[in-house]
């Protein structure tokens, strides 16, 4: 993915190494989750291990209302984050923060790392991690 790296001078949104780096690999993981939170939402099957007392919980469907509404809410921060940024910036964002892509030469490569600055910071506000 190349190497993650926070511009410092002149930005508004910068944030402390660990931090950016926590809400880089939480935003990587999107997919992954909005994945995992459509399988729940479909009902799938509780993994039985067979034996007679297993290891389930004693309520099932709490439990998966609770994952589900963690889940909702790590999609929703993303999510929420994007509506600050223009669409014509944020597809060449997403595709360089996912998959290390190049920013489109449509606009000016600093003009694409403010926004890229704007929306990792709004993730990591809306995720509660500040």
């Amino acid at each position: 993915m190349g190497r993650d790296y926070q511009r410092i001078q002149g930005n508004r949104w910068v944030l402390p190494r660990n931090l950016y780096r926590q809400t880089l690999y939480a935003i990587r993981d999107y997919p992954r989750i909005k994945d995992e939170y459509e399988a729940l939402l479909h009902g799938s099957p509780a993994d039985l291990d067979g034996q007679p007392k297993g290891n389930l919980p004693g309520d099932p469907t709490a439990v998966t209302a609770v994952k589900a509404e963690r889940l909702h809410n790590q999609i929703k921060a993303v999510d929420d984050a994007k509506k600050v940024v223009p669409p014509e910036y944020m597809k060449g964002i997403w595709k360089n923060i996912l998959y290390g892509c190049p920013y489109p030469l449509d606009a000016g490569r600093a003009t694409y790392a403010r926004w890229k600055s704007r929306f990792i910071y709004e993730v990591a506000k809306n995720r509660f991690f500040m």
